[in-house]
């Protein structure tokens, strides 16, 4: 069965992800892949039970790259863009404007955010994680107006020696990351250049 999003035909799907409550309900993500020609994106909610027409549509003024819904509050979803900027709309606001964007005043993302990812543990705060090709995977903290953003790690190129590294100037382009099921705290990163890093959420660096 196909999945029609008509006004979508000129963007590339960039991510989907299904709703964890609603076994029905999965989201779209539409962007664009060809980096010299930056377009808008946009989201849409599609039912299996009509897959001609979404049930709502979310515009964003860059092509999204990535998105999830949060594990336990079915109704929020994360959103990574192009131009760096991340997103948490709740899908049952029929306003479609986000509930959180950062910003340059909160410390956004400078390059593409590739990987959003929802921390399961709603025990002290809602909160996700992104990743871009800026180097930074960040911690958002979902506060009462605004998202409070803290760097788990700023991801340093590595050379083949020490005398090599020293010469290296910048941050690797961080693509994507995955969190230790069992060991939380621990995760992956793997980047651009080809380089797989071990960090840790309890000290800001690199292994």
């Amino acid at each position: 069965r196909r999945v029609h999003g008509e006004k979508n035909k000129r963007k590339n799907v960039s991510s989907l992800c299904w709703n964890p409550k609603y076994q029905d309900l999965f989201a779209v993500g539409y962007g664009s892949y060809d980096f010299m020609k930056p377009k808008t994106g946009s989201i849409c909610l599609f039912s299996l039970k009509n897959t001609t027409h979404p049930e709502y549509i979310f515009n964003t003024e860059s092509g999204v790259l990535c998105l999830d819904f949060h594990p336990k509050s079915p109704a929020l979803l994360a959103v990574g863009l192009y131009d760096g900027t991340v997103l948490v709309y709740d899908i049952r606001n029929k306003h479609k404007k986000p509930m959180y964007a950062s910003t340059v005043r909160t410390n956004k993302h400078t390059d593409p955010v590739w990987q959003v990812t929802w921390n399961p543990d709603i025990s002290k705060s809602y909160n996700f994680y992104s990743i871009s090709s800026d180097g930074r995977v960040t911690n958002w903290v979902l506060m009462k107006n605004k998202l409070e953003a803290e760097d788990l790690i700023k991801l340093k190129l590595t050379g083949k020696n020490d005398e090599e590294e020293q010469n290296l100037i910048g941050l690797a382009c961080g693509i994507c990351f995955d969190f230790n099921k069992f060991e939380p705290h621990l995760f992956l990163v793997g980047t651009e250049e080809g380089k797989i890093h071990l960090c840790s959420r309890a000290y800001s660096g690199q292994y």
